[in-house]
């Protein structure tokens, strides 16, 4: 099974790209050699097909193993990230990454794409198995809008842009076809499965107290085998994990009304101080400066959308 390297790509917080600045950005990507990240979230949508070289990927508190022309769903804050036994050579991945606002934009106010991805997307269901043609369709498509990205500047006219939304529709409506018709692949276990349970466990309850001597004595572990084994699934310590989704809950109820002060309150963290700088570390600037930031890239997006 999957065991932590040596050396692990750093990932306290992944925002989209320079292209991202449209509100979404396409990859393909081929490497020769990959090191496996830590688990992490972002918060928009990624649409991800493997194609070959990847061994397991996991996502909250399931396994998967990885097949030739497998598309991973995974809305936003999802903690995800990949895992393997060795290093990996020729991994090859393709993805598109969507802002929630460019996302109800597609949905032509037809569809809540975004309630149907979520509703469809909990409990541990995110990935289906496309056929060949389906999936080089998939493939196809968000080459030529990463194509299209790559050839046109940010402040390329509508035009452009209107191509690339085109062509994200088919990609959605490939999908939601997929997801309303294929039965989802089933995740593997861990293990003996116990790692599973305290993921789930600490998925629930990450707002909470947790101690990791607590942990080990309610799943009857000892400590030196649960840090052990927690690494070797996630990538991260209990402790960085769970400060961790402490800090990307924070990030999602920036845009309510809610004082930053109560925000930390609500999302584990005993006070201000530990707050600030746990979130500061993560995110790479305070909390104050991450909300006007987002506010003002969310007002853009939804001005921008308004004229098109």
């Amino acid at each position: 099974m999957p065991s932590v390297l040596t050396e692990t790509v750093q990932a306290p917080f992944l925002p989209m790209g320079q292209q991202g600045q449209q509100g979404y950005e396409a990859h393909c990507q081929l490497s020769e050699t990959f090191e496996v990240t830590q688990f992490h979230c972002h918060d928009y949508y990624e649409f991800y097909i493997h194609l070959r070289g990847g061994e397991f990927m996991g996502v909250d508190n399931q396994l998967y193993l990885l097949k030739p022309n497998q598309v991973f769903i995974l809305p936003p804050f999802s903690m995800h990230g990949l895992s393997c036994t060795g290093e990996m050579h020729n991994y090859e991945r393709a993805y598109l990454n969507l802002s929630p606002e460019v996302l109800r934009v597609l949905s032509c106010g037809q569809i809540d794409l975004d309630q149907f991805f979520r509703s469809h997307t909990s409990g541990g269901v995110c990935t289906y198995q496309l056929s060949e043609p389906d999936a080089q369709q998939f493939v196809s498509w968000v080459r030529r809008i990463r194509d299209n990205q790559v050839n046109h500047s940010l402040d390329s006219d509508a035009f452009h842009r209107f191509q690339n939304y085109s062509l994200m529709m088919d990609i959605l409506n490939l999908l939601c076809r997929t997801v309303r018709k294929a039965d989802p692949v089933e995740g593997e276990p861990f293990g003996n499965g116990i790692i599973q349970e305290i993921l789930s466990y600490i998925n629930n309850h990450y707002t909470q107290p947790i101690r990791i001597e607590n942990l080990a004595r309610s799943f009857g572990v000892s400590i030196s085998w649960l840090s052990h084994e927690f690494v070797r699934f996630t990538n991260r310590s209990v402790y960085d994990y769970v400060l961790y989704r402490r800090v990307m809950l924070a990030r999602q109820q920036m845009l309510g009304s809610a004082s930053l002060n109560d925000i930390a309150y609500q999302c584990g963290f005993n006070d201000y101080s530990n707050f600030l700088r746990s979130f500061s570390k993560i995110v790479g600037m305070s909390p104050s400066q991450y909300r006007k930031q987002l506010k003002q890239y969310r007002k853009k997006e939804i001005d921008e959308h308004m004229q098109l």
